[in-house]
């Protein structure tokens, strides 16, 4: 299969699925939040990352499921949200906001944003991984960059803070490469894949 293509295997499964897949698209930044948060986010747990292509593929699918106008990554709007703290992440100033995991089609579990508000790394569930994958959840750590979406890892249980940071600080600091990648070209009839990691992905 060619990977410009392969996204339609996660439209296949999402012909399947279609009844839970109604979100809608993020807006392009959210506020911060003024409130810190009064329950930390997990300090502990086993944050076992996925490596089947089908869970990449599913949240790939549903991405070009909403069409070349609303390609980016899309969630509910979450209820909780707080402030973690202000850290320095490889040489950047980022903000780190939680919201307490909400079981929906997909909504937001982390958000990393940088000082300038130039970048956001984004740590959602997508329910959709956990009916169509074998065992466990669907977590995956993404970033919108320049009309390209990647996805840097994926969970099978929620993941805890420390976990998510690192990626985080990987990414920013550019030693973290994605597992997958994809954009819409502009005036193409469908998205296409720019990066698969067949290392690592199987």
């Amino acid at each position: 299969m060619n990977r410009k293509n392969m996204i339609g295997l996660g439209i296949a499964v999402l012909s399947l699925l279609a009844p839970l897949a109604a979100t809608r698209a993020a807006e392009d930044l959210r506020p911060t939040p003024e409130a810190t948060c009064k329950k930390l986010p997990p300090a502990k747990g086993k944050s076992r990352q996925r490596f089947d292509a089908t869970s990449f593929m599913v949240v790939a699918g549903e991405l070009e499921a909403q069409g070349e106008k609303n390609f980016r990554l899309a969630y509910e709007p979450p209820k909780g949200e707080c402030l973690v703290e202000r850290i320095d992440l490889a040489g950047q100033n980022v903000t780190a906001i939680y919201n307490p995991w909400e079981k929906g089609t997909q909504t937001l579990l982390y958000r990393f944003v940088t000082e300038d508000k130039a970048r956001e790394m984004l740590v959602l569930y997508n329910s959709l991984v956990g009916l169509v994958a074998k065992g466990g959840y669907g977590f995956h750590v993404s970033e919108t960059r320049n009309g390209i979406v990647s996805f840097y890892a994926m969970f099978k249980e929620e993941p805890t803070y420390e976990a998510v940071k690192n990626i985080a600080s990987e990414i920013l600091s550019e030693s973290a490469k994605p597992l997958l990648a994809v954009r819409w070209p502009e005036g193409a009839k469908e998205g296409e894949v720019v990066a698969f990691d067949s290392s690592r992905l199987k």
